[in-house]
């Protein structure tokens, strides 16, 4: 075979689960940014397996961690966090899988001597041999701990008691489950009854969301090309939560708006397609949108040709004016902050193994400089709606509360103030804005309130 003929490298999913819990575990990136980064490395029909490995982890760690240790002499050093991390997988599939048993072991050992480790075998085999034996009893001596009753982490825990003592069964039970599928319809292009047609022809089964007159939720996930035009721009696949802050701005056409922090592009799409659909006109919505990450950018750029809409991307920090704002000021602005993500724990369970208490503090002083400096960007008599997918007051009401005590151009807005047709009964009113909790078969947890800069 001539070198060029040799066929690229496929790992097994376990192994490439290995690396991708392992690099999470030593604080080297997200789990959606691992995934995209790796799940290339295993065969396409592997992909479900590794997605399952890597988001079951993330979702148990809690318990799985807390067995682990309870049933390791000594934790792993930093150097064997990759042993550590084939553990936790181990033990996920012994508890969550259909994996038989046997095979869960022998698999987990056999991947010690893959990771050149086959010192560890014994130990491996030996730890998830005696889990097989006494989990039930493990369990229970574990139970009372506040990480494993709650299966998040205890600091978590402590403050969703504290904030929203009466939603934190809900938040619990919600934040722990897998989340539904909920598409999001391009009205441009069709309306909500019709799609839904549509999808039953396809023997899709869905029922209309309560808070977004463009959500459907799906009675079972189905692969995106299984949808209905989707190739064409018809559904885009978007929590309901996310999809309000299009009905809220209601932005129109030959107006000039900015999405800033834009990634991954949900909203900068629905934004472009809520106008489309108000007016057919042969001008179009003057729409930037800017995002850090290079990579998360090309994100949004394929989406945004994919329903044949445009916008003007600038790849900058949104806090970083010089960077790429051409001083002309815009009439509305969708600004949803970088945030701690409680509020959406279920899509990003990583958060269980890597956020800390400490970064709180951090996010909301980012926060912070980002609507003080996004906020000359915008017109005097414009509106600025402020967005975040977290549950901490110190993010939400209390970040608004701050910039309206410090701004005297600022007025805090009913959220139904440029959509009459808005359902503004949606979340739980707070001192500012409104607050959305995450709910088992329905939306994602998420902030708003929106702002208007006053006419001097």
């Amino acid at each position: 075979m001539k070198p060029t003929d040799v066929p690229s490298i496929q790992h097994s999913a376990r192994q490439v689960a290995i690396q991708v819990v392992t690099n999470i575990l030593l604080q080297q990136g997200s789990l959606s940014t691992q995934l995209a980064r790796h799940q290339h490395d295993v065969a396409s029909e592997h992909i479900p397996l590794l997605k399952e490995l890597c988001f079951g982890v993330c979702r148990q760690y809690p318990l799985l961690n807390s067995i682990a240790l309870h049933l390791l002499n000594h934790p792993f050093e930093e150097k064997d966090m990759d042993l550590y991390a084939a553990l936790l997988i181990g033990l996920y599939q012994l508890g969550y899988m259909n994996t038989p048993d046997h095979a869960a072991v022998n698999e987990t050992v056999e991947a010690c001597r893959l990771l050149n480790k086959d010192w560890a075998t014994k130990l491996i085999n030996a730890v998830l041999r005696r889990y097989q034996r006494e989990a039930d009893d493990i369990i229970e001596a574990l139970e009372a701990m506040p990480s494993v009753e709650y299966n998040q982490p205890k600091w978590l825990v402590k403050r969703f008691k504290k904030h929203w003592p009466e939603q934190l069964e809900q938040i619990i039970e919600a934040s722990n489950t897998h989340p539904p599928m909920c598409i999001r319809i391009n009205e441009s292009q069709v309306s909500r009854e019709t799609y839904k047609i549509q999808l039953a022809e396809q023997g899709i089964e869905s029922q209309d969301g309560v808070l977004s007159p463009s959500a459907l939720y799906l009675r079972s996930a189905v692969r995106v090309n299984e949808l209905p035009d989707f190739d064409d721009g018809f559904s885009s696949v978007q929590d309901e939560s996310a999809q309000l802050a299009a009905h809220i701005l209601a932005p129109e056409i030959g107006e000039r708006v900015l999405d800033a922090c834009a990634a991954p592009g949900g909203k900068t799409g629905h934004l472009l397609e809520f106008a489309a659909a108000k007016e057919n006109a042969e001008q179009t919505l003057d729409l930037t949108a800017v995002e850090l990450e290079p990579w998360r950018l090309e994100k949004i750029e394929a989406n945004l040709e994919r329903i044949g809409l445009m916008a003007n991307l600038q790849c900058a920090d949104a806090g970083d004016l010089d960077a790429w704002w051409d001083g002309i000021q815009f009439d509305k602005i969708l600004l949803d902050v970088p945030c701690s993500a409680t509020g959406v724990i279920r899509r990003n369970p990583d958060i269980k193994i890597n956020r800390k208490p400490a970064e709180i503090d951090e996010l909301t002083s980012i926060q912070k400089n980002i609507v003080d400096q996004v906020w000359k960007t915008l017109k005097p008599g414009g509106y600025l709606l402020y967005a975040t997918c977290s549950l901490m007051p110190e993010e939400n009401e209390q970040q608004v509360a701050a910039f309206l005590a410090t701004h005297d151009d600022a007025i805090e807005k009913p959220l139904n103030s440029l959509n009459s047709e808005l359902d503004i009964s949606l979340g739980l009113p707070v001192s500012h804005g409104h607050q959305l909790f995450p709910t088992v078969k329905g939306n994602d947890g998420f902030y708003y309130c929106l702002i208007q800069k006053v006419i001097a």
